[in-house]
């Protein structure tokens, strides 16, 4: 019996997110928002949001301001934790990861 592989492009994800969040850092914009990630990847903000959660988050800084929760906005503002890290570090950060994880 085969098994449904879901997110088979968790890791191409990883490296387009990287790419925006990068070009941001670059850009001097610090935090932006999923929905600003998506815009820029073409990714579902839904896909987003859950690679920065379950494959991203030693590499990424995810804050969500109470100020915004308390008015009912669930936005989540991202930035890179080290802006020098480079995409070949990702990569292989998410070689080692699916290592582990196997």
């Amino acid at each position: 019996m085969q098994t449904t592989r879901y997110y088979r492009n968790t890791a191409f994800n990883a490296v387009r997110i990287f790419r925006a969040l990068s070009s941001a850092s670059k850009d001097g914009e610090g935090f932006i928002t999923v929905s600003e990630i998506a815009r820029r990847c073409g990714i579902h903000k839904w896909t987003v949001s859950r690679t920065l959660d379950l494959y991203m988050q030693p590499i990424a800084e995810v804050v969500q301001p109470p100020e915004l929760e308390a008015i009912g906005l669930q936005a989540k503002l991202v930035r890179l934790k080290n802006a020098a890290m480079t995409e070949q570090q990702l990569v292989n950060y998410l070689r080692l990861r699916r290592k582990i994880t196997l």
